[in-house]
């Protein structure tokens, strides 16, 4: 329960109309899912002003609203703050800081959801697990994800990404994570990041962040990571694929369609971990999962068992096998580092006929032209029989993989989705295997469907 106390006290609100001694039983941003007794909180967002909707809030069973236009008469107990986006922060770290349990916080480039998913899989066998869901690792879901503690967790486990300046700044400052890890630098949102610079100082927040004598967990031989600053306050846990690091790998047994199954020195001890989705960097988000466990003091077996028992949203590396076609389905999201890894996955499949159909990496900024050039070279190294590419540089991409030396009988550009549909109409062959990958906005989740539909 949230007294009228407890909201203005972590948002410096004032009450505007309503009872004094008033409580609510939760907090929600959404009128659809709104329960009996919640405060309800107005977000104005860059299409949507949820002001428009507070009497229908009232009506759907809100006991409470938080807005931040006092001049509009309302029907019921309302508190009015500067900022409502602000004050849902402002709530979440409230409540989070009435709980002493361990926070881990992960953020990153490229990787951040399938560590997400590892440790609290990992966590999960030792106790209750609160864990961000689907996309919710921005600034108002990171706090909605705090906002569902109870006293019945034991661990929380949350998710941050940024596309601007601030941001994990703002994050990890809500979640005051006790553990933080950073997956990897690389180029992405650099629309709003600008430069790796940018990146680098952007992501760092988290360990600032970090309480004090908390862990920090990162690969200090990834490219950039030389560069990051980690308090003195906290202790430090490495992970790495082959360098002396706390986790590592010493013998990788299968890598395969499958997953990989791999020896990986824990701490000192030899543990036989396997990892059900495929490539190398998903080895490596296995250990980066393994280093923020033990420092929690989690025994090595859990660790193999919640690495592979871990479950993953999808159209994340979702290997798709039917009589007709397989299909690698990583169409949820991409940037310059996720794409080479996806290529690189598609490379090493047994199939005798592999085709990338592939879109835009968005949110580039003033590098999107050199990385979308780069992607062409990468696909024609990477041995791809077919490659089907729509979207705004769809002509940079395939003009490079064919300046590369790619057949250009098999590169084709494609208008949109239903062009996409057409081309792809031959390629159905049990000896197929089909890479789909581009930024969500580009949809190309619409050619998963298709292909599961008609293989």
């Amino acid at each position: 329960m949230w007294t009228l106390d407890d909201i203005i006290a972590a948002t410096g609100g004032i009450l505007i109309s309503g009872q004094q001694d008033i409580e609510f039983t939760g907090i929600s941003t959404d009128t659809r899912s709104i329960a009996q007794g919640e405060l309800f909180i107005a977000l104005k967002g860059e299409h949507h002003d949820a002001h428009a909707f507070i009497r229908d809030a009232f009506l759907r069973g809100a006991r409470g609203a938080l807005v931040m236009d006092a001049s509009m008469d309302y029907p019921g107990t309302v508190i009015s703050v500067k900022d409502t986006l602000i004050a849902l922060g402002d709530l979440a770290h409230y409540l989070r800081a009435r709980f002493n349990l361990p926070v881990v916080g992960i953020t990153g480039s490229t990787g951040k959801t399938t560590v997400k998913e590892f440790v609290a899989s990992i966590l999960s066998t030792e106790g209750e697990c609160l864990k961000t869901e689907k996309n919710f690792n921005n600034l108002v879901g990171v706090p909605l994800t705090l906002l569902k503690l109870t006293r019945n967790h034991d661990f929380a486990v949350v998710e941050m990404g940024t596309n601007r300046p601030g941001e994990i700044e703002r994050l990890s400052s809500i979640a005051r994570p006790s553990i933080s890890i950073i997956t990897n630098i690389s180029p992405a949102h650099l629309n709003g990041l600008k430069t790796i610079d940018g990146i680098i100082n952007e992501k760092q927040a988290i360990f600032r962040n970090t309480l004090p004598d908390g862990v920090a967990v990162f690969n200090p031989y990834l490219d950039y990571m030389d560069r990051m600053e980690v308090p003195k306050s906290l202790d430090s846990i490495t992970f790495s694929l082959s360098e002396n690091t706390d986790v590592r790998v010493r013998n990788i047994i299968s890598n395969n369609i499958q997953g990989s199954t791999f020896i990986a020195d824990i701490a000192g001890k030899d543990v036989r971990i396997k990892v059900g989705i495929p490539g190398m960097h998903n080895i490596m988000n296995a250990l980066a999962a393994s280093a923020s466990a033990i420092a929690l003091g989690i025994d090595t077996e859990a660790i193999a068992y919640g690495i592979e028992n871990a479950g993953f949203p999808g159209s994340r590396m979702e290997v798709i096998v039917s009589d007709a076609l397989t299909i690698i389905d990583d169409s949820y999201n991409a940037n310059p580092a996720s794409m080479k890894a996806a290529l690189d996955i598609l490379k090493d499949f047994p199939h005798t006929f592999k085709v990338a159909v592939l879109g835009d990496m968005l949110e580039l900024g003033n590098d999107s032209y050199y990385w979308h050039e780069q992607l062409g070279r990468w696909v024609a190294f990477s041995g791809v029989d077919r490659l089907i590419v729509t979207g705004k540089f769809a002509d940079l991409v395939t003009e490079s993989a064919i300046s590369e030396g790619m057949d250009a009988s098999s590169v084709f550009k494609a208008d949109g989705i239903e062009d996409v549909k057409e081309l792809m109409s031959n390629t159905l062959d049990k000896d197929a295997v089909v890479l789909v990958k581009a930024s969500r906005a580009v949809q190309l989740d619409r050619i998963v469907g298709y292909l599961k539909a008609v293989a």
